[in-house]
């Protein structure tokens, strides 16, 4: 595993006026936040409910799922916003589908000025693309995406947001000597996009989170935090009991330009209210101290 101080040498942050704005640096606050679709069963089935339970779990901020016709479950966003101001908690980011900005080849750009109006009274400050479908992962798939995600990251940044994308395995998957992260990361605009990386993910795909640290310092601001289990299959599982070593990562969350950490979890072998407090407990005791 590479030392703290060979990672400092080699990426040069230091002598480089740290690459991004300093006041930029050390925002993380150690807030431990998760990704509501971690309770997506329990959410339709009972939404307050659901957050409620995630504030008493210890968590203090939501990264949202489920935005539809600019309604979350069937409540308006200044419903949501209430519902969450309700049990303390904040949410500083949301993940959106928007098929029209992903793939549509003439876009009028509404459906993104309407987010940025219900991302503004959510308190939002990242707009996160969650994921693209199989249909459309090519170069110039990629090359789209990140154009679109330059522009829309503009127009929020006048709303005081940004752009983000959140990533999967199938980004690192080749495409003639280069790949989907690549793509976007060496093609968006670092003030207006910053990237989410799904740490599960990444190893996932046999991929190593510090060396894109390394490489890519700065961009990776918001973090998921999701454990891997290897047996009897690959499955995300609760913090601490799978193989990825978050304390080790947590080291390097300034090189990252960490800002926001979420816990997710997508399979589970106990009732899921359960794997999230054990996952709060976890990394609160060990990485967040």
């Amino acid at each position: 595993m590479t030392s703290r101080r060979a990672f400092l040498q080699q990426s040069s942050l230091l002598g480089a006026g740290l690459l991004f704005n300093a006041p930029d640096f050390f925002k993380f606050n150690k807030q431990i936040g998760i990704q509501l679709y971690t309770v997506r069963n329990e959410v339709f089935k009972d939404l307050e409910n659901s957050i409620a339970k995630i504030a008493e779990a210890g968590y203090t901020e939501v990264e949202l799922f489920g935005y539809n016709n600019r309604k979350y479950f069937g409540k308006t966003v200044a419903e949501m916003a209430a519902l969450l101001k309700k049990y303390n908690l904040k949410s500083p980011s949301g993940h959106y589908g928007l098929n029209d900005f992903l793939h549509s080849e003439n876009y009028n750009w509404d459906s993104w000025k309407y987010l940025i109006e219900d991302a503004k009274t959510l308190g939002h400050t990242h707009l996160v693309i969650p994921y693209l479908d199989d249909k459309h992962r090519t170069v110039d798939d990629f090359k789209r995406v990140a154009e679109r995600m330059n522009k829309g990251g503009e127009m929020a940044r006048k709303a005081k947001m940004c752009a983000g994308y959140h990533n999967h395995d199938f980004e690192f998957n080749d495409l003639g000597g280069t790949n989907g992260y690549e793509i976007l990361l060496n093609n968006t605009d670092k003030k207006n996009v910053e990237f989410e990386m799904d740490i599960y993910w990444v190893r996932f795909a046999n991929q190593d989170p510090l060396a894109l640290i390394k490489k890519y310092p700065g961009r990776f601001t918001m973090w998921h935090v999701k454990d891997l289990a290897t047996e009897p299959k690959k499955r995300s599982t609760i913090v601490g009991t799978g193989i990825i070593d978050f304390k080790e990562i947590y080291k390097f969350r300034d090189e990252s330009g960490l800002k926001y950490l979420y816990v997710e979890q997508e399979e589970y072998t106990k009732p899921v209210f359960e794997c999230i407090k054990e996952s709060y407990d976890y990394i609160k005791k060990n990485i967040v101290v």
